[in-house]
């Protein structure tokens, strides 16, 4: 039986007050410039993105002093080096913007992005590359960094991605192997997530169930009912009105699963001329009433804005509108460090930033 209390470090996490964190910048594209080559900005490569040392935007510091935000979701995290260890190519350190998040006491979703579940998927050995991101977070020792919260395990694993729910599965199943090799005790371990969409295959009103009762049943199927019992936290993504979230956090979720805790880890709407939301001021009024809405209570613990920018370059359509900053069009730069391969020495934009009106509300459904 699943409650937060008997999650270990779960309660850490209390209230989500969160934001989608992608601050990936404004000469990045579909196809990445190769000193990018994937959307993990969240490391010692881009300080100036997320931290206010030397100038920087400072996004981190934002987040806790305007905001009142206290939770990043993170899509991203390169294979980083050994703890001590200068990254090798096409590696990232991460320790740099944990510890900046740490010193704000925000807590980190940890991804095991879609792409490695792509590459599991595949047949590939990626043993490795999941040991390396524990190493990293437990930096040699048997105490997770301060900063993070909780692994989160791909994203909407329901739609199309290149891998399956079994996959997902088997993921936990290499994520906890490599907790064991490093001998981290039960008390130290941290959480586990994995997003669903809000799709309703049933047409019942029950958006997200179907995906997560096939989740319990894949990891009871390969001997983890105990993660599902001790370490599991749902999550999912909704972009319904705040009176339908008001109804699913309090009748339709608790229904089906009235012991497991759960999160929204992307909470927004896109702007979409055939819709009710077609303008950022519509938008603005639609995410204050979802945050209203969506306050903490019982076993849910709260949820993340989806999302921090547009990504004009990186989306398409209204994908690109859910952001509550847009650039400006300015922007100052940054320079890789010279040890990282690819990229090393090549410059990355600091853009300025312009907030739209869905800011201003986030700030006041956080405060």
């Amino acid at each position: 039986m699943n409650n937060i209390s008997n999650i270990a470090n779960a309660s850490a996490l209390l209230p989500i007050r969160g934001t989608a964190y992608v601050p990936v910048p404004s000469d990045d594209a579909l196809t990445p410039p190769q000193k990018y080559f994937d959307t993990d900005f969240t490391n010692s490569d881009f300080p100036l993105l997320w931290g206010k040392a030397n100038g920087g935007r400072g996004d981190l510091s934002n987040f806790v002093n305007d905001l009142n935000i206290n939770f990043v979701h993170l899509y991203d995290w390169s294979v980083p080096p050994a703890p001590g260890q200068q990254p090798g190519e096409y590696q990232r350190s991460h320790i740099a913007f944990l510890d900046e998040c740490a010193s704000l006491n925000i807590k980190v979703f940890v991804p095991v992005s879609n792409y490695f579940l792509q590459q599991l998927h595949a047949g590939k050995n990626i043993t490795a590359f999941i040991t390396a991101m524990v190493a990293e977070i437990y930096q040699g020792t048997t105490t997770p960094h301060r900063a993070a919260g909780i692994w989160g395990i791909g994203n909407e694993f329901d739609f199309e991605n290149g891998y399956t729910i079994a996959d997902v599965a088997k993921m936990i199943q290499l994520l906890i192997n490599a907790e064991k090799s490093l001998n981290i005790p039960a008390s130290a371990l941290l959480p586990i997530t994995a997003p669903v969409s809000f799709a309703d295959p049933t047409g019942k009103r029950i958006p997200g169930i179907i995906a997560i009762q096939q989740l319990q049943a894949a990891l009871i199927s390969i001997g983890l009912e105990s993660v599902w019992n001790t370490r599991f936290i749902a999550s999912m993504n909704p972009q319904n009105e705040g009176f339908f979230i008001a109804n699913y956090i309090d009748n339709t979720f608790p229904t089906f699963f009235p012991n497991l805790p759960f999160f929204f880890a992307e909470m927004g709407v896109p702007i979409k001329q055939d819709s009710p939301v077609k303008t950022e001021e519509d938008q603005a009024a639609f995410v204050l009433s979802q945050l209203e809405n969506s306050k903490p209570r019982n076993n849910f613990l709260g949820a993340c804005v989806f999302q921090f920018l547009n990504q004009t370059l990186l989306k398409e359509g209204s994908e690109c509108t859910f952001g509550m900053n847009k650039y400006s069009g300015k922007f100052t730069t940054g320079t890789i460090p010279p040890n990282y391969i690819p990229g090393g020495g090549q410059t990355y934009n600091v853009d300025e930033l312009v907030q739209k009106p869905m800011y201003a509300e986030v700030k006041e459904g956080f405060k």
